[in-house]
Parts: C-alpha cells; structure tokens; sequence
C-alpha cells in the first residue's frame, strides 16, 4: 500500500493526510478538531500508519515506577524535585490535554510554546484526603491553566457561577491529578467561629481543645476548600481574613499553647467557590447568599467565574458519564441551552445545570424517553408558569 493510499480524506475540503488535527491547524486554522468531529460524526481523524506510530511510541517510553494519585502513574518525563515526592510534570501529560497524534494541544503550552510545568505530589500525605480522578470530567483549558497558577504561585482563589458549571469540581480534580489533599468545607448562615477555628470540647470527663479545620489544613499543607463562601455570615467570614494575606499565620486566642499560633505550612492552599462574586444575588435563583465584606473578597488574589461550557464539550461529558449516544446527547444539549436563553431574557425563573442534564440523560435512558428524563429530573422542580414555558422547549426539540 502506498502512503497515499493510506490517508484519509478530510470531509472539510477532500486534502489527503494522515492526521486530521495536524491537517486542520495548516489548513483549517478556525477549526478544532472537537468541530470537527461534531460536523462531521464517525469520520476518521487518524490513518493506519498514524495510529500504528503513536502505538509504538507509546510502548517504546519507558515505564515509571512511581506512582501518583488514585494508583495511577506518573507520566514518564516526571522530574523528582525533593525526596517527599514532590515532583513536576507537563500540564499536558498530567491533564492529558492531547490530540489525536498524541501531540499536546496549543493551548497546553505556554506563550513561547512550551510545555507549561506542574508542580505534582507523587506520595502526599494524607493520602485519603486526595480525591479520587473523575475521567468523565472534561477541564475547560483557560479556568485549568489559571487555577494551577493560584496555587502555584500561592494566591488565594475565589471561584464562582451558576449551580453545576464544575466550580467545585474543577479545584477537586485538579487536586486528584496533582496529589493535592483536600479538606471541603460547607458554609450556611449556621457556620460559626468555633467551626472553623476549633473549640473547647469535654472527653472522657477531660476538657481538651479540638482545632477546628483551618488550623488542621494549614498545619499540614491541605488544600483548605471553603465551599458555598459566600452563604457565610460575612462577620463570621471575617476570621478568615488574616490567613488571606500571604504567609501570616492564624492566631486562636483562646487556645492552648500548642495550637495558639497556626503557622501555614508551605504546601497549604485557600480556595473558595460560591454562587455569587459577594456582591449579592442579581437573579433570585440562590436564596440565602449574602452582600460579602468588601475588604474580605479583595484578600483574594484571583477570581474565576466559572461559565456553562461550550456545547460539544458539554455533549462529550453526557456521552462519558451516561454512556448515550451522541445524537442524543447534542438534543439534551440543545435544550439546556435554549432553557439558559429563555432565562437570560427573563422568559423562566429557573436556569439547567450540567448536573442536572446528567440527571436526565441516566433516567431517559431507563424510561426510554428523553422527556420523561427531563420532567422528572428538571421540569417537576419548577412553578406552572415555567413548566409550560419549557415543556415547549423540550416539544420544539424532541418533536422534530
């Protein structure tokens, strides 16, 4: 067989090769392979030879012997930086952000075009408290790239969105790929002092300290994750304000000597995720959130709004996750998005997650009915008016 005669053809404009990705960057520069695909379905991105190539490239790299988080191993070009484990890796490799040659994709490199290099905890301590790796959990490249550069740089990290954009989920995952230990903790109006800096409790008859869990994150080098932030009392929220300044080390008046004065250890992290940016709530949808102190939010060194994703993207998760087909994820897809426009224009009082659409797809598939998925997973929850509103979103997409 000749090397022509083993490419494929590109469906775009009819160019022999044998990578589609590599075709579509030289000739298709506005294309990505994810539009690719989905303008094209079932078409192959990759010939024989290509895959037969990336194959023995594959097995041709040498094997690792260490191990990183959730039992996996680390990609082979780790760099051991101290005898802990503390090592570094390409963004690319621990993200696996790769097209289909196997080559990383631009926007896993840095301005120079270079690999970007991330900092990995090959054998952390507390180890349970590393989250497991979710593979169905798709990173949207940019929030990826400026989460690891808060907590490389050690800022503190605020990210907020609508319920179910992955906000949670993004510092999670990106903890269970870099060894990072987490400590998640939830915030309501009940949150108090106590709960977050420690108390004095009573034990077999002994009175003794119990340090709350900042101190505990900060003592040993956690990933301290403040989640729904801003359902706290901003008075509450207020002991947090000294450890948010770089380096300083909380101080527990009312503690024992050995607890009195928390100093951060060099690994410790403070990441907080909520539906509003403390402003308050401009859209009735999240009950309960409060107007945050000014002076507490500007302690945070970067802010991330956390959006819906693109619509492949969001397609190729229902695919992974509920395991449905494609033509039937990108309807599910259409619908959340016409449901999140009626709400931008004030037609509903209820936006979709993505949580919510998973939901769907899984009951769908056991109904046997994409809108009995729906009603039972989404449109049950909403008022009358709303009800009727969306049920003619999901008649005007299933019934075509």
């Amino acid at each position: 067989m000749s090397d022509l005669d083993d490419k494929i053809t590109c469906a775009e404009c009819g160019a022999k090769t044998h990578s589609i990705q590599l075709h579509l960057n030289d000739a298709h520069p506005g294309m990505a392979l994810a539009d690719y695909q989905a303008k094209f379905p079932g078409q192959p991105v990759l010939s024989k030879r290509a895959e037969q190539a990336i194959a023995a490239r594959a097995a041709a790299q040498p094997a690792t012997a260490a191990i990183g988080m959730a039992g996996s191993a680390l990609p082979a070009n780790v760099t051991a930086l101290n005898p802990e484990g503390k090592t570094s890796a390409a963004l690319h490799e621990v993200f696996g952000l790769l097209d289909n040659a196997g080559n990383p994709v631009p926007a896993a490199k840095n301005g120079r075009g270079e690999p970007i290099p991330v900092t990995i905890f090959a054998t952390p301590r507390d180890r349970d408290l590393v989250p497991e790796v979710d593979n169905g959990f798709i990173f949207d490249i940019d929030n990826l790239k400026n989460a690891l550069m808060a907590l490389e740089l050690r800022k503190n990290l605020y990210v907020w969105g609508h319920a179910g954009t992955g906000k949670t989920t993004l510092i999670e995952q990106v903890a269970a790929r870099t060894g990072r230990p987490v400590m998640r903790v939830q915030h309501s109006i009940g949150t108090e002092e106590s709960h977050v800096l420690g108390q004095w409790v009573v034990r077999g008859g002994q009175t003794e300290f119990q340090p709350g869990l900042l101190p505990l994150a900060m003592r040993n080098g956690w990933i301290y994750l403040a989640d729904e932030y801003d359902f706290g009392l901003p008075a509450v929220l207020s002991v947090y304000q000294p450890i948010l300044e770089p380096g300083k080390s909380l101080v527990i008046k009312d503690a024992p000597e050995e607890w009195r004065v928390v100093k951060p250890h060099e690994n410790f992290r403070f990441v907080a995720t909520g539906n509003t940016n403390g402003s308050g709530d401009e859209t009735g949808l999240y009950q309960g959130t409060q107007i945050q102190n000014a002076a507490n939010y500007d302690r945070f060194g970067m802010v991330l709004e956390a959006t819906y994703m693109k619509p492949e993207l969001e397609s190729a998760i229902l695919v992974n996750r509920s395991r449905i087909q494609k033509v039937n994820a990108d309807k599910l897809v259409d619908f959340a998005n016409r449901v999140r426009e009626s709400y931008k224009n004030k037609e509903v009082a209820s936006t979709i997650s993505p949580r919510c659409l998973i939901d769907a797809a899984d009951i769908g598939m056991r109904k046997g009915s994409w809108r009995a998925g729906l009603t039972l997973s989404f449109i049950n929850k909403l008022s009358a008016v709303d009800r009727a509103v969306v049920d003619g979103v999901a008649s005007r997409v299933f019934d075509k």
